[in-house]
């Protein structure tokens, strides 16, 4: 099998070989190339020591950016390859990094220390793929399976737990049996990763395409890090977004979830303005009070929420409304501040007119024009 690199990806590897070291592209980029997906980034490993690999390319840039686990990194287009050194790893005293690394020359020794046999596959044109642990058949079996002892595995670094379940949501493969039991047993390990790893992991694991089956089959793992109160059908139903089915997952607990993981100002903000949404109203001038009242930046995130989770607006009015082009929100009028300064508005009372003035077109189908509305401003202040 004859995998398709990048070009830089080749000539890095090309130029390690050519001076004697072995090379290859490891892990997830590999792992996407067997399953005919789009490989985002390339990992090369090398049996090259640190200093060895910059002088490989003493006529490239390199940045020395995780010399105690031999990772240089080559500057190739303005951006960075990064090739990491054959290693083998000591104990997980904290039960997330390394105590201490031990650079190796056998390509084996390295794939022998990664998460999941899915991930410890080694490519290159010269070698073709190293795969020791059956990695390609749990791909053609869509299987996620722990190198070696998966208690081990993940009494190393707790992460891996949560990559397990991420790698399942998105990639659509089943647990193992006996990784599953480990993920089962170390859960509550997972209190040693960091909430904003956990963020990152949730998110991806939440917009997967098995994120169902993985919250069904792992609700008892996930809650010994995030309080979880939601409905997990909600969780499938809703639009693709991570915000949204964070608040579907959590429920009533969101806000006790969101500090849990220090999630971003975007996920607050989104779960904010879930939890305060009200039904969507069946009758027009209700229903362009209500969009009105989201604004604009808000209305689309909650008519998509309502819609896919309570079934409501089955007519699809809202949506039809929001792509009419009707005014709907003060930015729409065919007035602004200036035009109302213009005709003698106090500057303290112009947003009380504008609104008065929107809420005429929404109730009344006031006509949208400056002329129409300026002169229904003027009837306000003479």
């Amino acid at each position: 099998m004859r995998l398709q690199l990048t070009k830089n990806t080749e000539f890095i590897i090309e130029r390690l070989e050519e001076n004697g070291y072995d090379a290859f592209a490891v892990g997830g980029c590999v792992r996407d190339l067997i399953m005919g997906r789009i490989a985002d980034d390339f990992d090369i490993t090398t049996s090259a020591l640190p200093n060895e690999t910059k002088n490989v390319f003493f006529d490239f840039p390199t940045i020395e950016i995780g010399i105690r686990h031999g990772t240089v990194a080559v500057i190739l287009d303005k951006r960075p390859y990064e090739i990491t050194t054959f290693r083998v790893e000591s104990d997980y005293t904290d039960s997330r990094h390394p105590d201490s690394v031990e650079f190796v020359r056998d390509i084996e020794s390295d794939l022998a220390r990664r998460d999941f046999t899915v991930n410890a596959i080694a490519y290159s044109h010269t070698r073709g793929i190293v795969d020791p642990f059956g990695g390609i058949d749990d791909i053609k079996n869509k299987q996620i399976r722990a190198v070696g002892d998966p208690y081990k595995r993940f009494s190393e670094d707790a992460l891996r737990i949560l990559r397990a379940l991420r790698f399942s949501s998105t990639l659509g493969f089943e647990i193992e049996k006996n990784t599953k039991e480990a993920i089962d047993s170390l859960a509550h390990t997972l209190k040693s990763v960091s909430p904003e790893r956990v963020y990152t992991e949730l998110k991806k694991l939440l917009l997967g395409k098995n994120c169902q089956e993985v919250l069904n089959q792992f609700h008892s793992s996930l809650s010994k890090i995030i309080p979880m109160n939601g409905d997990y059908q909600s969780v499938y139903k809703c639009p693709a977004d991570e915000a949204m089915r964070f608040y579907c997952l959590c429920g009533d607990k969101t806000q006790d979830a969101l500090l849990a993981v220090r999630a971003d100002n975007n996920a607050k903000n989104v779960c904010k303005i879930l939890s305060a949404s009200k039904v969507i109203p069946e009758n027009e001038i209700e229903l362009k009070k209500y969009i009105s009242s989201l604004g604009k930046a808000n209305a689309e995130t909650v008519i998509a929420y309502r819609r896919a989770v309570y079934d409501e607006d089955a007519e699809g009015k809202s949506i039809l409304l929001l792509k009419s082009g009707a005014p709907l929100f003060i930015s729409d009028l065919a007035v602004n501040g200036n035009d109302l300064l213009g005709i003698g508005v106090a500057p303290n009372n112009i947003g009380k007119v504008l609104s008065m003035l929107l809420n005429s077109v929404l109730e009344n189908n006031s006509e949208n024009t400056k002329e129409a509305l300026l002169n229904k401003a003027k009837s306000q202040i003479y």
